[in-house]
């Protein structure tokens, strides 16, 4: 009679494993249903990134199809010193716009930047640039701030 009962375990332990794999099965199914959902994610995550980057911070950016320009407001998130933006680079895929900007940031500083950004996008479209910051510190030492997110978000 004690032996009757030997297999119940291991069935227990395969019905929940198979519950696990369905459900997880459902939630992998239910992101590729709705792209949108992980469009906007991305570019929740690109805008948190940015936000917090240093020295230079992205606080908001917007892209029009109409006049082919990007507007980003720069922040100097370095309290360490005076940075002159030198150049930006805006890539999309294999295509590269690179803007003289020139302005001196104090720290703590927000300027607006507008940059030839005309990379085929319609309105509505998502954008996915990799942004590059050349820029010049207070005692000469010139570096470069590449982004380890891209900069996304949709054409207006």
């Amino acid at each position: 009679m004690a032996f009757r009962f030997r297999g119940q375990g291991a069935t227990e332990y395969l019905v929940l494993l198979a519950v696990v794999l369905i459900i997880a099965l459902v939630s992998i199914a239910l992101l590729g249903f709705f792209p949108g959902l992980s469009t906007d994610t991305k570019i929740t995550q690109s805008a948190s990134y940015w936000k917090a980057a240093r020295p230079f911070a992205i606080l908001e950016h917007s892209a029009s199809t109409g006049t082919g320009n990007i507007t980003l407001v720069i922040q100097n998130t370095d309290g360490g010193g005076t940075f002159t933006l030198n150049n930006m680079t805006l890539t999309s895929g294999s295509t590269t716009r690179s803007t003289t900007i020139d302005y001196t940031f104090s720290p703590g500083e927000v300027r607006s930047v507008s940059a030839n950004a005309s990379f085929g996008g319609a309105t509505g479209q998502v954008y996915d640039l990799t942004v590059g910051f050349n820029y010049t510190s207070a005692n000469g030492v010139i570096s470069t701030q590449y982004g380890g997110k891209t900069l996304t978000g949709k054409y207006v």
